[in-house]
């Protein structure tokens, strides 16, 4: 008898035990009409679920959010509450045009942080997000100099695309995406555990993680693969072929110059583009390709030179701490000396002390 209990008491503390150790969950499937989602106030558009098999993802249904791309718009979908516990995010995202959307997380006080990343045409896309990606927004001013869940109040998706594309000027680099656009959101995770992240402390990029923190000009087409951004594109209207990476904010800072290492398929000029925050533009080119080999290319600050078209508009002096964009540009289409169809595989982007 007294035997039996012990093993009843063992096998209770037992059960106990497995409970405490399972890992919370929390998925958001869009099966049911409570899935807390909202357009942001302010913000343009309606959402509403969907049953269209081609945009759903998993089940039945999905999020569905239509909203107009205009200049003055802000466009955006949000939830309040996120899980304290989350240790990351995973979901599937779909957009109607190519598009750069940014992941934000809201805390108290009003630190915000952020992860941007490219959506493509039409493509089902699954990000997977650890905590350690984010990077505040330029204007937040964060506390302890990490994203804290527990004090976090909202996550959201803008299309960021939109807010400069929208702008007339912005037709020439990606075409006029003015009018009505859609996105699609399905099967939502909460994650108790990071994704796990490798890079090292000087890579900007060795495209390990799933998604892509590079935009692209019309008529380029852009995928993540494993351990390397795809590239291709053929021109068939007048127009800079390039492709871009904002950078968190100082992430420059007490660096030499950087390194790419590249394999491109066809012999043109690649031009590496710096944009400071005052609006000076630098550059430095190079001749690439034509080989079928993987190659590595570095370049130092000192190399660059200043554009013509934006002389003037701070004091002159490259200052890496001021960088905010990092551009590959295909100078040799630009300027017809080269074939108007090309195709890179970007490996890594590496900074050099």
């Amino acid at each position: 008898m007294r035997q039996g209990r012990i093993v009843g008491g063992l096998l209770m503390g037992l059960a106990v035990l497995a409970i405490a150790q399972q890992e919370p969950k929390s998925m958001i499937d869009f099966e049911r009409e409570d899935h807390g989602w909202f357009v942001l106030p302010g913000a343009d558009g309606k959402v509403e679920r969907t049953t269209n098999e081609r945009d759903v993802k998993g089940g039945k249904y999905a999020l569905a959010y239509t909203y107009t791309v205009a200049q003055g718009k802000f466009n955006a979908i949000v939830r309040l509450e996120p899980e304290s516990w989350a240790q990351g995010f995973r979901f599937w995202v779909k957009t109607d045009r190519p598009t750069m959307l940014v992941f934000i997380v809201s805390e108290e006080g009003g630190e915000r942080w952020q992860v941007p990343f490219w959506c493509g045409h039409n493509e089902w896309q699954q990000v997977s997000l650890a905590l350690s990606d984010f990077t505040p927004t330029d204007d937040s001013q964060p506390q302890n100099g990490k994203l804290d869940m527990e004090r976090a109040e909202g996550i959201g998706l803008l299309d960021a695309g939109a807010l400069f594309a929208a702008a007339p000027e912005a037709a020439a680099f990606f075409g006029d995406l003015r009018g009505t656009r859609m996105l699609w959101l399905d099967d939502f995770e909460f994650l108790s555990k990071a994704p796990p992240r490798k890079q090292g402390q000087d890579i900007l990029d060795d495209f390990q993680r799933g998604y892509l923190m590079w935009f692209a000009t019309w008529g380029m087409h852009i995928t993540p693969a494993a351990g390397r951004m795809q590239v291709e594109y053929k021109q068939e209207f007048p127009g800079l072929l390039g492709v871009a990476r904002p950078l968190p904010k100082g992430i420059l800072t007490d660096t030499k110059g950087l390194s790419l290492t590249l394999q491109i398929k066809n012999t043109t000029t690649l031009a590496v583009t710096l944009e400071e925050e005052d609006g000076e533009r630098w550059l430095v080119s190079r001749a690439v390709g034509g080989e079928d080999k993987v190659e590595t290319l570095r370049f130092e600050w000192g190399a660059f030179t200043i554009t013509d078209d934006t002389r003037g508009k701070g004091d002159g002096k490259l200052v890496p701490a001021r960088v905010k964009l990092l551009a590959l540009i295909d100078m040799g289409v630009l300027t017809g000396e080269a074939q108007p169809a090309n195709r890179w595989q970007v490996h890594m982007v590496k900074l050099e002390r």
